[in-house]
């Protein structure tokens, strides 16, 4: 692929064309702040946390979901950008009923993590607090729909790297939720092959082993892409 120059706040960059600017940004050593995305999946720009500024442009795009161009000009750490973040970290918080005291991935749960990134100290929107049930169908696993952030993570890993196709989205708005086998148990599950890529791939608590107990639960997202990678070059 023929090379390109950018620049993202202010650094002159070389690289190929048909990369996104997340894409840039991480080979680069640039912090930009994510959820949705995962190495190995391909990017949806769900969360709407990697959002950048382009000159010329006068709305704030996804960075996972835009593909650099010659002589383009960004930013990722305008005040803009960061107010944006702060709001939309905020409503994920708000939306479902997190409550990181008494989760299993407290410490380790990439949406405390993007809280403390946008200096979250408290919250200024209503709480839903909608009904959320907790499906402990699966003889190993829990999908607590309450700890849920619709990033679709575990969605797309099951179809694109495990390619069993049990995780659907169904409704949207305020009823969306994450279903299993067009919304049955998870457990009477006909397509699930109990990998556990689903489990790795959250970046919250809303799924996780029954045998993890409150904080405890490690994760391994990273082995996502290195899978997809060592997948590529056997092919």
């Amino acid at each position: 692929m023929p090379v390109i120059t950018v620049y993202i706040n202010g650094q002159k960059i070389s690289t190929e064309s048909g990369v996104t600017i997340l894409e840039v940004c991480k080979a680069n050593n640039i912090p930009m702040l994510t959820l949705c995305h995962l190495k190995g999946l391909h990017d949806i720009g769900a969360c709407r946390l990697c959002l950048v500024e382009i000159e010329g442009v006068n709305r704030l795009l996804s960075g996972c979901t835009t593909q650099v161009a010659d002589n383009m000009v960004v930013r990722t750490d305008t005040d803009r950008i960061k107010r944006y973040q702060r709001i939309t970290v905020e409503l994920f918080f708000a939306e479902r009923n997190h409550v990181c005291a008494v989760c299993v991935a407290n410490g380790n749960c990439e949406l405390q993590q993007a809280g403390y990134a946008v200096g979250l100290d408290h919250i200024r929107y209503p709480f839903l607090y909608p009904e959320c049930n907790v499906d402990t169908s699966h003889p190993w696993f829990v999908m607590d729909h309450n700890r849920c952030i619709m990033c679709t993570r575990c969605v797309r890993v099951c179809t694109e790297v495990e390619g069993a196709g049990n995780w659907g989205v169904m409704n949207r708005g305020h009823d969306v939720r994450i279903i299993s086998d067009f919304n049955t148990p998870w457990g009477e599950s006909s397509t699930c092959t109990d990998c556990g890529k689903c489990v790795h791939a959250c970046p919250t608590g809303a799924i996780w082993p029954k045998a993890v107990a409150q904080g405890q639960l490690i994760k391994y997202p990273e082995m996502i892409g290195e899978l997809v990678e060592k997948r590529k070059l056997l092919q």
